[in-house]
């Protein structure tokens, strides 16, 4: 029975392994916000404490970075236990881009985002514990010299040209790799239906101060276009963008032919209500009741987002959760944490492991960023445990 276990045990931890794609190098490059190289000089709790000697990817006004730490888990491991003294390529971002509070956070479930380096090697975890081995020289060569080529194209519409696509390619095998990966990873939105139609993508309103995506489908896209009152309207992907001023409480969108000679020749129109862009609420799991029924951490952790009632979210309104206090009433207890990225950190995700029901759940201080990229605070949140 015991060796039964064992091996059902082996077959399952194998297999959760494979679920898990580890990020190919270059798409852990090219998606990554910062680089730099350093050394290990302090570890606790939540963070390793990375000292910089090098930027190779953008830079922050600090020369000792405290970057989340990596926790293994059934599909991924860090390559070796955290030290003091370990050195390092990291590949970061900032877990929000709007305001002072934030965390860095590495790219990647399975730790692709920490690269040991060994003397004049660097090493990169392309799966499971298997480590990819590249000279240390080249590798921040090619490093140094896409981020030259993306701080070139940074803010703007111009792609690149087939003659500078070969030509970074030339310079060695992760070159090609990454401009490769540059070039052709975009991807559609979305695909356009066959039959011709006006959609509001978000929803049967126009908001406010916010890019709404407009599709109008036909046989050649191209051959239409689109007008509306007192509005900033544009072409983008295959929709149009339509950002009304303020001040009105509907808008008429027009829908012309390319040829059209005046006014009158409009092929649709439709009237939109403008309103303002909705609060979003708090909610765990896939709910927005003040109940949190748990059976695991995560289940405590909050979300925002828009509610179109009180179980179906509007997928197309974006909101993001900024940074939050946390305050954990158990019993006579009283526990509070600064909460600055999506999962917070290992120390706050090990206190809520140890919920039960009746703990009472305090949100305050609540920053969240609206899909017009504005900042606002929401009103406090109270919730209840109650264990699954």
């Amino acid at each position: 029975m015991k060796t039964f276990f064992t091996l059902l045990a082996t077959i399952i931890f194998s297999s959760a392994r494979a679920d898990y794609g580890y990020m190919k190098l270059p798409e852990l490059v090219c998606n990554a916000d910062y680089g730099a190289v350093g050394t290990i000089v302090k570890i606790d709790k939540n963070y390793f404490y990375l000292k910089v000697d090098e930027y190779v990817l953008n830079r922050l006004d600090s020369d000792t970075l405290p970057i989340s730490k990596f926790e293994d888990w059934p599909c991924g491991k860090r390559f070796d236990k955290y030290k003091v003294g370990q050195k390092e390529m990291v590949f970061f971002r900032k877990s929000n881009y709007v305001i002072d509070d934030y965390e860095l956070l590495g790219y990647g479930g399975g730790d692709e985002f920490e690269l040991p380096i060994f003397r004049d090697t660097i090493k990169y975890q392309s799966n499971y514990g298997k480590l990819e081995s590249y000279r240390l020289s080249e590798f921040l060569i090619a490093i140094k010299d896409y981020a030259t080529l993306a701080a070139g194209v940074k803010g703007t519409s111009k792609p690149l040209n087939k003659s500078e696509q070969i030509e970074f390619a030339k310079k060695s095998a992760l070159h090609k790799l990454l401009i490769e990966w540059k070039t052709y990873s975009k991807q559609k939105d979305f695909e356009i239906p066959g039959s011709g139609m006006l959609v509001n993508l978000e929803r049967n309103y126009i908001y406010e101060d916010y890019e709404n995506k407009i599709l109008i489908s036909t046989q050649n896209k191209d051959s239409v276009y689109l007008s509306v009152e007192d509005a900033d309207v544009w072409k983008q992907d295959n929709y149009f963008i339509v950002k009304p001023k303020s001040g009105w409480t509907s808008r008429w969108l027009n829908v012309y032919a390319i040829n059209a000679r005046d006014e009158q020749d409009v092929l649709l129109n439709q009237l939109f209500e403008v309103i303002e862009l909705p609060e979003p609420s708090i909610y765990f799991g896939s709910s927005i009741k003040d109940t949190i029924f748990y059976s695991y951490y995560d289940d405590a952790i909050p979300t925002v987002g828009y509610y179109l009632d009180e179980l179906h979210k509007d997928e197309n309104l974006s909101y993001e959760l900024l940074s939050y206090d946390y305050q954990i009433i158990s019993g006579k207890s009283k526990e509070k944490f600064s909460i600055k990225s999506a999962y917070g950190t290992k120390e706050f995700q090990d206190r809520l492991q140890k919920l039960k029901t009746g703990d009472k759940i305090i949100m305050s201080n609540i920053f969240v960023l609206y899909p017009n990229n504005k900042v606002k605070q929401l009103k406090p949140k109270t919730v209840i445990i109650k264990m699954e």
